[in-house]
């Protein structure tokens, strides 16, 4: 319990510098240019996937946690190609590689759940979900730039971290 009390006072504290650092640039909200509920899904999606990549600890080892975060393009891709406003189109040789980084990965979580004692499916189920939220934050935050070409990168962050800070 202490150390969940200490992380919140991690990141709130760090949410604060946001602030003031982007204060110091000249952000106020009167600039803003998108309305605060797509700020209040972007700050969700946020949320949830550091809660879960954080949880997914407790369950997997550093290492499979890490292999599996860095398949973040699969997720990336697939939502990619689904989201409105996007609809990207990938070229076959992309595909490719991302099966065969699925096959490895696969190959990988097979070999680690024999050898590693901390090894559940449960951390499985939680780094994929944090996989599938970070494939949806970075496409929502592409799609939010793509309808509305006058918000910067000031307001998104401002408005995701004034969200989030009392979470």
């Amino acid at each position: 319990m202490a150390f969940a009390r200490n992380m919140y006072t991690i990141d709130s504290s760090s949410g604060f510098v946001y602030l003031f650092l982007i204060y110091l640039q000249g952000f106020s909200p009167k600039k803003m240019v998108n309305p605060w509920k797509t700020y209040v899904k972007l700050s969700a999606v946020l949320m949830g996937s550091h809660g879960l990549t954080k949880g997914s600890l407790a369950f997997l080892n550093y290492p499979a946690q890490l292999m599996f975060k860095s398949t973040k393009v699969l997720p990336v891709m697939v939502m990619g190609a689904f989201i409105l406003g996007l609809r990207r189109k990938y070229p076959a040789r992309k595909y490719v590689s991302a099966i065969l980084l699925v096959l490895g990965l696969i190959l990988f979580t097979l070999a680690d759940a024999q050898i590693s004692p901390s090894f559940s499916v449960i951390g499985v189920i939680m780094v994929i979900g944090a996989l599938v939220m970070d494939s949806f934050l970075g496409n929502l935050q592409e799609v939010i730039f793509n309808m509305n070409p006058e918000t910067t990168q000031m307001e998104m962050l401002f408005c995701s971290t004034v969200v989030g800070l009392p979470l």
